[in-house]
């Protein structure tokens, strides 16, 4: 499995449809699993910004979402098997819950 963490573009009904990765239109064929997982809450701009990071430090951090938000943000994640033609392969979608800004999480072997 190789992890990418890219910004794609989704095409969404009940299900992905399809998508957009590094400019080629991936068909969605089969959904092989959804799940829901927790983000990196330790990884967040305001956990940086109490430990005194030095990225951080002084610096307002403003994520347009209430101030806990990102602190207990969940992840929905598809895996799917998708293709463009001949070519098919296994992929990770991931999106915030009620939000549409998707990344490839991961191509898998």
């Amino acid at each position: 499995m190789r992890s990418y963490d890219e910004p794609i573009c989704v095409l969404f009904s009940d299900r992905p449809q399809q998508f957009i990765w590094r400019n080629r239109l991936l068909l969605v064929k089969e959904v092989q699993g959804r799940w829901s997982r927790s983000t990196a809450w330790w990884e967040s701009p305001r956990v940086s910004a109490a430990r005194g990071d030095a990225a951080t430090t002084g610096a307002a951090v403003d994520t347009g979402r209430p101030p806990a938000a990102d602190l207990l943000e969940e992840m929905e994640v598809w895996r799917v098997e998708a293709g463009n033609g001949m070519q098919r392969g296994v992929y990770e979608l991931a999106r915030s819950v009620g939000r549409d800004d998707w990344v490839l999480q991961a191509v898998c072997d």
